[in-house]
């Protein structure tokens, strides 16, 4: 006999099965951080000269590292589950000489660090005079990893911290506007997740929930977002700063 449980995952499997027959283009589209991320690192990425000392500071899994091909690239993270660190390191203490690299990515790191100053001011140590820090960062999203889980960033917090850090010469965007906002917030809602699987609530809210809130209404506000002129609901912002 089947149980609640190997029906939800089975629906979930094979719906994320369908969704990866989608051309990645497209695929992004539902996940409208996702899509604001990883065009952003792809794009700074092709700016960068080949040969380029890159370190990905809070580098996790690792997710851009082809992004990088053509450059020295090195990862690092205060742990390495994933065994692909170079070496692993507390943000705020790095252990590599003053101008070390060309370009510092960092992705969706700066709130998890219970200092972000310290951490954008070693950042600004290791890199060479000219070069380049690449930025994400969340205005708003739900409580992740916790406990390590401290911060979300206005412009105006960002525009001081790189201020204080002594980038002179930095940009800070938007990561969309009010849908986009929306959208990723729907997308993880978490509401099935509070309860048992086995139970009935947990597989009335899958059934119901994941093709609307991972699917249909995704990816029409992410065609929505272009009403939104003035993007004070943005998910985050993308920083280019250079040394």
């Amino acid at each position: 006999m089947v149980g609640k449980r190997d029906i939800v995952t089975g629906r979930s499997s094979r719906l994320q099965q369908c969704i990866n027959l989608i051309p990645k283009s497209w695929r992004l589209r539902l996940n409208p951080r996702r899509y604001a991320i990883e065009t952003f690192v792809e794009q700074s990425a092709r700016k960068i000269k080949p040969n380029a000392c890159v370190l990905d500071a809070g580098a996790g899994p690792c997710p851009y590292k082809s992004f990088f091909a053509h450059c020295t690239y090195q990862a690092t993270d205060f742990t390495d589950p994933y065994r692909l660190m170079d070496f692993t390191c507390d943000l705020s203490s790095i252990p590599q000489k003053t101008g070390s690299y060309d370009v510092v990515l960092s992705t969706e790191v700066l709130e998890h660090v219970p200092d972000p100053l310290a951490v954008l001011k070693e950042t600004h140590r290791i890199l060479k005079k000219g070069g380049t820090l690449y930025l994400t960062t969340p205005q708003s999203w739900m409580m992740h990893q916790k406990p390590h889980n401290y911060f979300y960033f206005t412009y105006f917090g960002l525009k001081h911290l790189l201020q204080e850090t002594g980038f002179k010469k930095f940009t800070i965007k938007p990561m969309g506007g009010y849908f986009w906002n929306l959208a990723d917030t729907i997308r993880f809602n978490s509401l099935r997740h509070q309860y048992r699987k086995q139970s009935v609530l947990y597989v009335i809210l899958t059934i119901l929930e994941y093709p609307f809130t991972n699917i249909l209404l995704p990816f029409l506000f992410f065609h929505l977002d272009w009403i939104d002129k003035e993007r004070d609901w943005t998910m985050g912002w993308v920083v280019e700063a250079t040394k």
